[in-house]
């Protein structure tokens, strides 16, 4: 249960230097080589083509083509929002195996994790909360109904073409959990002919990770898949182990050149024991909690063009995740003088279906309207020591079911003004709720390309909504079906510059504000004290800056400073102290890319990457609020790919990681250890 150790508000704020894997709207950083084909933007969708030359990858890498920010596949330099796009030959280059850490390296964005691999992690943006974050895969929401935010922990980042952040509200397309902003992680297409790779690698506390792709095509139809398994003791004494088997499908038929089916799936059942269970002071590391999760998605789509000018597409899903708590007795595991035991039994279902239909008009001018549709079903179950909370607290079991149905229509303008030198972008969402009615959600931005300067103006506002999760409606002697949604207004600003081919800079200012934010007040009738409430109002501010730069040929720096400033106050005008939420953040990424070093396709990777974590306020082991001191990190990958031609094999590859190189001993949260040094050596080889 572990009630109040679970309601947090996060907010960001940070500085330092540059920021790698994320680079926000900097088309002209230099490309990698290896980088997939950017999906063009056609009216008409082509048949499906031969892999695209390198040469003519790396020119459509200087502008990628995102979907996130507006719905319509966009150049990302004419959008005025703020967005990065991290594509799938970044992560792979640093060996990133989870889209957690990839998002570590996202300005603005701070990743906060409770322990080992597969320990709770949540995601906030730009101060934001983890429930205030919304979560795509595939463009579907995957944010759980129990408590508004998604447990990324155990995302994987097999089979992925590429992840999209938008930094910033995101209502007016997304509806409810879209306060801070968007991740949407999308899965690669296949295209081309039958490829493979198989990866197998080792490392301490008996860490293990294999990982098996395919992807290609067979006349109209193009797949690809992936297949990984990992699994680690962990670094505690007691109890650290966990493992995470994940599986994830696509299939693209296309019927002709205007007409295509697409099918997606994911599964992943993963396992993680739990020694900080009882984070009290003074109780002993638990020896035998643990944690089950099983999550699966299903989605098919069918998009078809009605001439050049009409593209409609209609999509619909199944969601279901599950999570399973097992915290038996033990010797020492006493709290309030009696032995503590727990069993959480947690599903929930969640099915919903999209329509869309964009249209031409002209060149540069294109209209999005579209309708979502929901269906949340929760059950959750507790049996505990103290879910009886009556004196002297007796065993007992805590349970609530819950439903509810959201529906939205949204609709979207763009249009290219004054011959292409004014992008603008307008549009609203109006959603429904089963429990609290409609919400209307306005947004507009523009952006300026100044192509004299090689610079691109953007500016934008927006607003968004987040309804209550359902425990905070319902969990028993907690929850308050009073609750009012949360409502954001933001605007944002900034520029990207770009001196020639050798380096940018991306700067931005936000400001963001958030009445109705649900915490946790007092409540003297209520049996614990306390219960969910609309009582308190965030604003933030702050400033993001991305630079990246080419020292020499094939060395590269980049990163970002994110500098945070918040307020937080209740009804009453008495201020609360925003958790886990740093002032001051900042990442930076060396990269040393060389091919034909000993062999005539070889090619030397290696990178260095340091994250930096300011001062932040946290919840101790004893309930109070604590100023939680600042951390760095230190993460460096080396790979050397022979590319010798076998029979089968066309790339051979050998690789090593070090995870806390410096092996610093800090904690993201407070009670919860941070892993030490890990190395992860192995190797990969492609096939066709």
């Amino acid at each position: 249960m572990r009630l109040s150790s679970r309601i947090l508000s996060t907010i960001i704020v940070a500085t330092l230097m540059l920021a790698p894997i994320a680079r926000a709207q900097e088309p002209a950083a230099a490309p990698s080589p290896a980088q997939p084909q950017a999906k063009s933007t056609p009216a008409k969708k082509k048949a499906r083509q031969p892999a695209t030359p390198p040469k003519k990858q790396e020119a459509q890498k200087l502008n990628p083509v995102v979907v996130t920010a507006t719905r319509i596949e966009q150049p990302i330099a004419d959008i005025g929002t703020t967005i990065t796009v991290v594509e799938d030959a970044q992560i792979q280059e640093q060996k990133i195996d989870r889209v957690g850490d990839v998002l570590r390296q996202v300005p603005g964005v701070q990743v906060t994790q409770s322990g080992s691999p597969g320990s709770v992690t949540g995601v906030s943006i730009r101060g934001a909360t983890s429930a205030q974050t919304l979560i795509l895969v595939d463009g579907v929401e995957v944010n759980a109904g129990a408590t508004g935010s998604f447990g990324i922990a155990n995302l994987t980042t097999d089979n992925l073409d590429r992840v999209e952040i938008l930094r910033g509200a995101g209502g007016s397309l997304y509806g409810s959990q879209a306060i801070g902003g968007v991740v949407n992680v999308l899965s690669q297409e296949g295209q081309g002919p039958p490829t493979a790779s198989l990866v197998s690698a080792g490392g301490n506390r008996a860490t293990s990770q294999q990982v098996a792709t395919v992807s290609g095509a067979a006349g109209n139809l193009g797949y690809s898949g992936a297949v990984s398994y990992f699994s680690t003791e962990g670094f505690r004494p007691v109890n650290d182990n966990s493992d995470n088997l994940s599986g994830s499908a696509r299939l693209d038929y296309h019927l002709g050149d205007d007409t295509v089916i697409s099918g997606f799936a994911r599964y992943i059942a993963s396992n993680v024991s739990l020694p900080d269970y009882l984070v009290f002071s003074g109780v002993p590391l638990d020896p035998t909690a643990h944690e089950r999760d099983e999550f699966m998605l299903f989605k098919g789509e069918v998009e078809h063009h009605f001439g050049d000018n009409l593209l409609a597409r209609a999509s619909a899903f199944f969601l279901r995740q599950d999570v399973r708590v097992n915290a038996p007795p033990f010797p020492g595991g006493i709290v309030f003088g009696a032995p503590y035991f727990e069993t959480d039994s947690i599903p929930e279902e969640t099915r919903g279906g999209n329509a869309e239909a964009i249209y031409t008009w002209a060149p540069g001018f294109r209209t999005l309207a579209g309708f979502d549709f929901l269906d949340r079903w929760l059950r959750s179950g507790s049996f505990c020591s103290f879910c009886d909370p009556l004196p002297p607290f007796a065993a007992g079991v805590s349970k609530f079911n819950a439903r509810r149905q959201e529906y939205a229509g949204y609709v979207e303008q763009e249009a290219s003004l004054f011959n292409g030198h004014v992008l603008v972008t307008g549009g609203f969402r109006v959603d429904g709720n089963s429990q609290f009615g409609k919400q209307v959600s306005p947004a507009w931005s523009v952006a300026i390309p100044l192509t004299k300067i090689s610079t691109t103006l953007r500016g934008s506002y927006s607003e968004g909504f987040r309804a209550p999760a359902f425990n905070e409606l319902y969990y028993p002697d907690y929850g308050n079906p009073r609750l009012k949604p949360e409502i954001s207004s933001e605007y944002d600003g900034g520029f990207t510059t770009n001196f020639g081919e050798r380096a940018s800079l991306t700067a931005t200012y936000f400001s963001r504000r958030v009445k109705n934010l649900i915490v946790t007040v007092a409540c003297p009738t209520c049996i614990f004290g306390s219960e969910a409430g609309n009582a308190a109002r965030v604003d933030v501010q702050g400033v993001e800056i991305v630079p990246s730069l080419t020292l020499v040929k094939g060395l590269t720096l980049s990163g970002n400073v994110t500098v945070l400033d918040e307020t937080h106050a209740d009804a009453a005008g008495s201020t609360a102290a925003p958790l886990r939420v740093a002032k001051h953040t900042a990442s930076a990424l060396l990269q040393y890319v060389r091919s034909a070093n000993f062999l005539p396709h070889d090619r030397i990777t290696a990178s260095v990457n340091y994250n930096f974590v300011g001062d932040r306020d946290d919840i101790t082991l004893q309930s109070t609020v604590a100023n939680h001191a600042a951390y760095s990190r230190v993460d460096a990958v080396a790979s050397y790919a022979m590319g010798i031609p076998l029979r089968f094999v066309h790339n051979e590859e050998v690789f090593a990681r070090l995870s806390n190189l410096m092996d610093r001993h800090y904690s993201e949260a407070f009670g919860f250890p941070a892993p030490t040094i890990n190395v992860l050596a192995g190797v990969k080889l492609d096939f066709e």
